[in-house]
């Protein structure tokens, strides 16, 4: 026969230990030692990541073997090109396949960059300018010499002894002093003062912002986030080294660097990267871990610290995601000033990269009358303003847009 007390007592224990479960928050009874057990080590984005080192390894292999690699139709791999596919593999790795795999996130996103049509049509004018950039970049685009010179855009016209009597649109006028040659569609945005058309030469301008924007992206504000994040986090010793580097590389002109390099060794786009690039990520850093000091004293951040999780899962889950708002303009201000001090070095003559639009622009205001040939400095300036306005519209709508408090607004 059995104790109806026992029985009532056995029930009673049950729902205490019930309701004991449910005051305790799900959080509290992980066991953050096995979380994800091997699977936390073993990523998709780190499979992807080893696999772009394997072949970026191998890739570097045959061009040290052979001196001489044409990774895709006629472009041959120089310095530039490997800090660029390094860059592409941390940003496939990184950003790519963590949109894939969380479509509903992605989704979201997508969702917000609708509702923001001045931020989305920036991001397609730089993307229209990448991808023009990259195609002449893959196809080892070099302008063709014409002997059209000075043809003016359609729309407008030219003294016609400005093109040396070689006229491909219509000439009017009686007097040969006073006739005006007139753009035609074979040239539509008009030929340089060489018969270079200005179609191509403002493909190849952009090729300097393809490797901007990727090694910016891809190399150095990852890096800058990183020692923010650690120096923020962390605090005490590890804050006062990585910040006491940060300001030995702000006290470093970058563009005495560049110059000193420029003149006793060589001149590439390669020297440019890694002078103006890798020591100008200083103030994105600063910025990041003036966040995270504030990010690390939040309530949820002290709960999960309190419940035992280790240092880089509340770093990746709740602190990184809470500063990327911070991040994002402040690198397309970066990318923005990277450009223009590309395109001023061009100008001046420096020329880290061939057929720059600083270079181009340059060019055009050498002849006798640059207002008659307006369009030869103009179109070159005129991208480069564009691209500049859209990197600094894009960061800040897309600083809105990656707000993890935009869905409570």
């Amino acid at each position: 026969m059995v104790d109806p007390s026992s029985t009532q007592s056995q029930a009673s224990a049950r729902t205490e230990g019930v309701d004991h479960d449910r005051d305790v928050a799900a959080f509290e009874r992980v066991d953050w030692d096995d979380v994800g057990g091997w699977r936390r080590h073993i990523t998709l984005e780190r499979l992807v990541f080893v696999a772009g080192l394997l072949w970026l390894a191998d890739l570097f292999y045959l061009y040290h073997s052979t001196g001489r690699v044409f990774l895709v139709a006629r472009w041959n791999l120089a310095g530039e090109d490997w800090l660029l596919l390094l860059s592409v593999v941390v940003l496939v790795a990184f950003g790519l396949v963590p949109l894939v795999r969380h479509r509903q996130r992605t989704r979201r996103l997508l969702g917000r960059l609708g509702n923001r049509p001045g931020t989305a049509l920036s991001l397609t004018a730089l993307a229209v300018v990448v991808i023009g950039g990259f195609q002449a970049t893959v196809r080892g685009v070099r302008p063709e010499l014409t002997l059209d010179r000075f043809q003016p855009p359609v729309g407008a016209s030219v003294l016609d002894q400005y093109t040396q009597r070689g006229c491909v649109g219509e000439v009017t006028g009686d007097n040969p002093a006073t006739q005006r040659c007139h753009g035609s569609w074979e040239y539509p945005l008009g030929t340089h003062q060489f018969g270079y058309e200005m179609t191509e030469l403002l493909a190849l301008g952009a090729r300097p912002i393809v490797y901007l924007v990727f090694v910016t992206a891809g190399l150095v504000v990852p890096l800058a986030t990183l020692v923010g994040l650690l120096a923020g986090y962390h605090g005490g010793l590890t804050d006062d080294l990585l910040m006491g580097y940060v300001d030995i590389q702000l006290s470093l002109p970058a563009i005495l660097v560049y110059l000193v390099v420029y003149m006793f060794v060589f001149d590439s786009m390669f020297v440019f990267l890694v002078a103006f690039g890798l020591l100008a990520w200083g103030g994105i850093a600063r910025i990041v871990r003036s966040e995270t000091l504030k990010r690390r004293e939040e309530g949820y951040v002290l709960s999960a610290r309190a419940v035992g999780a280790p240092p880089w899962w509340v770093i990746r889950r709740h602190v990184l995601p809470n500063v990327a708002d911070s991040v994002v303009p402040a690198t397309f201000h970066l990318l923005a000033i990277l450009i223009l001090t590309e395109a001023g070095l061009s100008f001046l003559g420096f020329h880290p990269m061939e057929w720059s639009w600083g270079e181009t622009a340059a060019a055009g205001l050498q002849h006798s009358d640059p207002l008659g040939v307006w369009w030869t400095t103009a179109f070159p300036a005129l991208a480069l303003a564009v691209t500049v306005l859209a990197c600094k519209l894009a960061g800040d709508g897309l600083r809105d847009i990656l707000d993890p408090r935009g869905d409570r607004r």
